[in-house]
């Protein structure tokens, strides 16, 4: 038994290297099939992401132009009350949670994001105008102005609410 074996030696090694070679075989290739759905999870999972964060990014949106429109409602009463220089303290926060919203609503529209640069600007001019009448002890004479104003702004803040819900 011993002589066949010494006679065969190449002969085994082949076998056994046979062997080893389909055993590798098989275990790349269940590498290589762990890796796909590694990727396919990967994949997945990215997606998933960017999904949870535009929930998120669009739940945070519509929590600001809340409290947006609360604000400009605020400024309304304020100036029917005449209440200027209390409306003051309002005009900057509002400016800034406008331009949180531009800035983080990707998907805004080019009108849109026009209409809220537009709204910016406006509530900077209307808080210049406030600030110079107020230095000066001039009488405000731009009530209906404001209102209207802040009218329009408060429209498209909540027009584009519902469209952020859709």
């Amino acid at each position: 038994m011993m002589d066949y074996f010494l006679d065969n030696v190449g002969s085994v090694a082949s076998v056994l290297g046979l062997v080893v070679t389909a055993a590798g075989g098989i275990i790349s290739y269940l590498a290589f099939r762990r890796a796909g759905k590694a990727r396919d999870a990967a994949a997945a999972a990215e997606v998933a992401s960017k999904e949870t964060r535009a929930a998120m990014t669009r739940s945070l949106t519509t929590v600001d132009l809340e409290r947006a429109i609360a604000l400009v409602q605020r400024l309304k009463e304020l100036h029917r009350a005449n209440q200027w220089a209390t409306s003051l303290e309002h005009y900057q926060p509002l400016r800034v949670m406008l331009s949180e919203i531009r800035s983080r609503h990707p998907a805004l529209t080019p009108e849109l994001r026009r209409t809220m640069e537009t709204a910016i600007l406006d509530v900077t001019e209307m808080e210049n105008t406030l600030v110079a009448a107020l230095r000066e002890s001039v009488a405000i004479t731009a009530a209906a102005e404001f209102d209207r104003t802040l009218n329009r702004i408060q429209s498209e803040l909540e027009r584009l609410s519902s469209s952020i819900h859709f």
